[in-house]
């Protein structure tokens, strides 16, 4: 029996109140993974590259949510601004990349979990969803 509208509904709306922080959560654990990898990954001349490796703050927008990771840069630690020519190399030197293989490694991980959660909360397991880790 399938089941009357205005429970599927009222199912929707309850299931759509977790999604966002559900989702924040699950990105920011392989965010967290992603950073690990690109610093397992970065070449460690110095160390500096590797410590400006960092993870943003997901934000909501535009029908989504979007989580930055950055690497070097003129306001991280020692104005680590070489980064994108280790990961896309120049003329001189040849790539080394450490980002792409870290978000490669990561991106099926993080879109397993997130199907998952989707598919606990469509079951109308919301409460299995928000206890995984």
């Amino acid at each position: 029996m399938a089941t009357p509208l205005p429970v599927f509904l009222a199912q929707l709306q309850a299931s759509k109140v977790l999604v966002n922080p559900l989702t924040t959560r699950t990105m920011l654990k392989h965010g967290d993974k992603t950073v690990l990898d690109a610093q397992k990954f970065v070449p460690k001349r110095t160390r500096s590259l590797m410590r400006s490796i960092k993870r943003g703050t997901p934000r909501s927008g535009g029908g989504g949510i979007t989580l930055l990771l950055s690497a070097g840069g003129p306001s991280s630690p020692n104005d680590v601004d070489y980064a994108g020519h280790v990961e896309e190399g120049t003329g001189n030197m040849a790539p080394q990349p450490f980002m792409r293989p870290a978000v490669n490694k990561n991106t099926p991980l993080l879109e397993r979990d997130l199907a998952n959660l989707l598919e606990l909360l469509a079951a109308g397991r919301p409460g299995r969803a928000s206890s995984r880790g």
